[in-house]
C-alpha cells in the first residue's frame, strides 16, 4: 500500500502538472476566471484515476514482490508452509477489492467528473471578471468580438488606468479611450459593465473619414457574455446507463473500455506476481522493465481494440473481450512455465 500511494503520487503530480499549467495560462489570457482552476484540476484528478489506479497498483505488485524476492523472504515463506497457492490466493482476494473500486470509478464515478468539468468549461465561457485582465495586454472578452487594453491596474484589479476598449458590430466599429475605469454589474438584472471615466469615443466605418468623436465624462460600455453550453459532450461523459441502452458504434467502444478497466486490473495484478518472480542477483527491480512493457503493449491493444469498434472493423458483440482471452492464456501459460501442471491439475499434499 505505501508503494501504491508513492506511484499514484507520483504519476498524478506528472499527469495534472502539464494540465494544471495550461489551466493557469488559459487565466492568465483571460479564457476562463482564475477561481475555477482549482474545480476544474479536481475534476481531471477524479477522471483520470481510472487510468491512473490500475498501473499504480501493477507497479506497487512488481516493486513489492521484487524485493521479497531479492531478500529471499519468498524462499522463506515457502519454507514456513506458505507456497505459491497461498500468495496467489491472497493477491487474487486483493485484486478483486481493487478491480471493484475501478469498477465503480470507471463505471459511475470517472463520467460523472467528466460531466462536471465540462459544466465548468461551460460556465467560464458564460461569463468573465474583468478582474482577471492583464496590464499591458490586448486581451478579447465577452462574445469575442470586444478588446481591452489597460495600461495599469489598482492592487485590488477594481480600478484601471490609461483604458483602451475596441468593439465592433458589422461594419461599424467604437473605439473608447479613458483614463479610467472600473466594472459595475446592473444589481437588478445582473448584466455587467465596464464604466469609462474621462475619455473620447470614435464611432465609424473604417476606410471612410466620416469618424464622430465624442468627449465623455463618463460612458458604460457592456461586456456580452458568451453562449453557454457550448462544450461539446462526448462519450466519455455519457453515464454508463446511457451507454448501455445505445446502439451507437462510439457508445459501444466506450461501454467496453469501462468495462476493460476492472478486468485489467484484476488480471494485470495477476500477471504482476509471476513476473516479480527474480533471483536474488538480479534485484529488485529486475523484472520491472519487462512488466512496462507487457503493460503498455496491453493497453495499447485496448486501444487499438477500442478503435476497431468505433469504426466498425469489430462486431460489438465481440468487443474487447478476445484481448482479455489473450492475456488469461498468457497468464496461464506463464504460471504453467514456473510451476508446472501439478499446481493446476492436482494439488499435493505434504507428507507428515
Amino acid at each position: 500500500m505505501q508503494t501504491l500511494v508513492a506511484v499514484t503520487s507520483v504519476l498524478l503530480l506528472v499527469f495534472l502538472g502539464r494540465h494544471f499549467a495550461r489551466f493557469l495560462a488559459d487565466a492568465a489570457a483571460g479564457r476562463i476566471p482564475a477561481d475555477l482552476v482549482l474545480q476544474l484540476l479536481t475534476t481531471l484528478t477524479i477522471s483520470s484515476l481510472v487510468l491512473l489506479l490500475p498501473i499504480s497498483f501493477y507497479i506497487a505488485i512488481l516493486v513489492s514482490f521484487g524485493r521479497m524476492y531479492k531478500d529471499s523472504e519468498i524462499t522463506a515463506m515457502a519454507a514456513g508452509g506458505i507456497g505459491t497457492s497461498k500468495i496467489l490466493r491472497v493477491m487474487i482476494g486483493l485484486a478483486l477489492a481493487f478491480g471493484m473500486v475501478v469498477a465503480l470509478l470507471s463505471l459511475y464515478i470517472s463520467p460523472w467528473s467528466v460531466e462536471q468539468g465540462l459544466k465548468i468549461r461551460d460556465i467560464a465561457d458564460s461569463q468573465y471578471d474583468l478582474a482577471a485582465l492583464v496590464q499591458g495586454k490586448f486581451q478579447s472578452l465577452g462574445n469575442g468580438q470586444d478588446v481591452f487594453y489597460v495600461e495599469g491596474l489598482s492592487k485590488d484589479k477594481l480600478r484601471m488606468q490609461n483604458v483602451f476598449v475596441f468593439t465592433g458590430q458589422g461594419a461599424k466599429t467604437t473605439v473608447y479611450l479613458a483614463d479610467g475605469g472600473y466594472q459595475y454589474t446592473e444589481p437588478d438584472t445582473g448584466d455587467r459593465f465596464l464604466v469609462l471615466e474621462d475619455g473620447y469615443r470614435y464611432e465609424g466605418e473604417p476606410g471612410r473619414n466620416d469618424f464622430q468623436i465624442y468627449r465623455y465624462e463618463k460612458s458604460a460600455v457592456r461586456i456580452d457574455p458568451k453562449e453557454g453550453g457550448a462544450q461539446s459532450r462526448n462519450v466519455d461523459a455519457k453515464s454508463t446507463a446511457a451507454l448501455w441502452s445505445s446502439d451507437n458504434l462510439k457508445d459501444v467502444a466506450e461501454l467496453h473500455w469501462r468495462i476493460a478497466m476492472p478486468i485489467s486490473a484484476v488480471m494485470m495484478s495477476i500477471m504482476a506476481v509471476l513476473l516479480s518472480r527474480t533471483s536474488p542477483r538480479q534485484g529488485r527491480y529486475g523484472k520491472l522493465f519487462a512488466g512496462i512493457l507487457v503493460y503498455v503493449l496491453y493497453y495499447n491493444l485496448l486501444g487499438i481494440g477500442q478503435s476497431w469498434i468505433r469504426n466498425g472493423v469489430l462486431p460489438p458483440s465481440l468487443g474487447l473481450w478476445w484481448i482479455h482471452v489473450l492475456l488469461g492464456l498468457t497468464v496461464l501459460a506463464m504460471f504453467i512455465q514456473q510451476y508446472g501442471w501439478r499446481y493446476i491439475v492436482v494439488r499435493p499434499r505434504l507428507a507428515t
